[in-house]
């Protein structure tokens, strides 16, 4: 199908900005792009949005100057080389462009939400409007997060209508580039970005540590744990499951872990048993979780984002992903680690699949959008835009 960007002839590469709306009057619609008219409560949630971005801006443009000091007010500031209100405005204005753009490109090719994903969102909207909720109270003085939203002018129509065009935005995004798409991403292009940016891997962490978690002085003792993860390393290698070595780690720590706790709760008082009876009887009964399956103990971490030791990270993206075992050792503890092709955990890639579409080509697609507004006529009402919702006359947006 061909798309149209619904160009006016007037406006093809420049927005027409007039205040339509006479007085001072407010109608509840902040302004019209391209022939469809905006909700203040759309308008101000957007505003929102930049308000906290350009905080964010100019607070790190802080740390990068070595200020350290809060922001404060953040109209006295100006974000990329523009006073803060113009640049909220402006950002808020192309939020506003997005949304209306997304909504008519689902029109166009047919993108739409189901009654499942419809009753989602009305059940999302009931609970931010009638649930208690502490933040809401704390910081706020309201009794829920909808009453904070009511009270400055984003309705519950609004919110509404902003969460169903991010659903379908998220939609649209498929439409373009998952398999089937209008410009999908090849199955050799995603596993080359898989291997690029993202490792699979399994590990055990050994810790020099006693049974009751003190830290190991001697030597021998240290090179006790290490000798075990060379052993768990070298049955790995030899053909035995992860599962079931990480299982026998798993019920030793257990064991130990029973140990301890019997030792600091006996009481003879309590109990018939002595203190060997008691301490033996709870190592006895400790148990552990055997893994079902290998995936369930598979991580996946970003190359760019991991939620592991920096070192630890880069020593796992220095290995080769042929399922080895081998390991990493630090002051504290001893790694035995396993790191597997990435492009062969087809269950991830399913349940990932989205994420990782977004990592590759969330640019092209904004560029899209903005390819799809870059012509629409907008015609603001001047008293709202400029007074009454102007970003330094609005409270509690932050």
């Amino acid at each position: 199908m061909t798309f149209s960007y619904r160009k006016t002839a007037a406006a093809a590469a420049a927005i027409v900005c007039a205040a339509a709306l006479c007085g001072c009057t407010d109608s509840g619609y902040v302004m019209t792009v391209d022939g469809e008219q905006i909700r203040n409560g759309v308008y101000l949630s957007f505003m929102q949005t930049a308000y906290s971005d350009a905080s964010d801006k100019i607070s790190e443009q802080k740390t990068e100057d070595g200020d350290t000091s809060e922001v404060g007010d953040i109209f006295g500031y100006t974000v990329e080389d523009k006073p803060a209100a113009d640049w909220i405005k402006e950002n808020t204005l192309e939020q506003v462009k997005n949304f209306v753009a997304v909504k008519r490109l689902c029109e166009d090719y047919g993108v739409t939400l189901t009654d499942e994903e419809l009753n989602e969102i009305n059940s999302e909207m009931n609970s931010l409007w009638n649930d208690e909720n502490y933040y809401a109270q704390y910081l706020y003085n309201c009794d829920t997060i909808g009453e904070y939203y009511d009270s400055i002018g984003i309705g519950r129509e609004s919110l509404a209508e902003i969460n169903k065009v991010n659903e379908l935005s998220d939609k649209l995004f498929l439409h373009y580039y998952d398999k089937g798409g209008l410009t999908p991403v090849s199955d050799e292009d995603f596993k080359t970005y898989l291997k690029d940016n993202y490792a699979g891997v399994k590990f055990i962490e050994l810790e020099y540590d006693d049974y009751a978690g003190i830290a190991l002085q001697e030597e021998a003792e240290i090179q006790a744990v290490k000798d075990t993860a060379q052993d768990y390393a070298d049955r790995l290698n030899a053909g035995e499951s992860f599962i079931d070595i990480k299982y026998e780690y798993d019920f030793h720590q257990a064991k130990n872990d029973a140990k301890a706790k019997a030792e600091e709760e006996y009481d003879s008082e309590t109990t018939e048993l002595t203190y060997e009876e008691y301490v033996e009887q709870a190592v006895n009964e400790a148990t552990a979780e055997k893994a079902e399956s290998e995936a369930s103990l598979e991580q996946v971490i970003s190359k760019d984002y991991s939620s592991l030791d920096a070192d630890f990270t880069d020593y796992i993206w220095s290995i080769a992903d042929d399922s080895k075992a081998t390991l990493f050792e630090t002051d504290d503890s001893v790694y035995v680690v396993v790191r597997d092709d990435v492009t062969a955990l087809t269950e991830w890639q399913e349940e990932n699949r989205s994420t990782v579409l977004r990592a590759m080509k969330s640019d092209d697609y904004d560029e899209t959008i903005k390819q799809a507004y870059a012509g629409y006529s907008v015609e603001i009402n001047d008293y709202l835009v400029n007074n009454k919702y102007a970003p330094q006359n609005l409270k509690g947006m932050n």
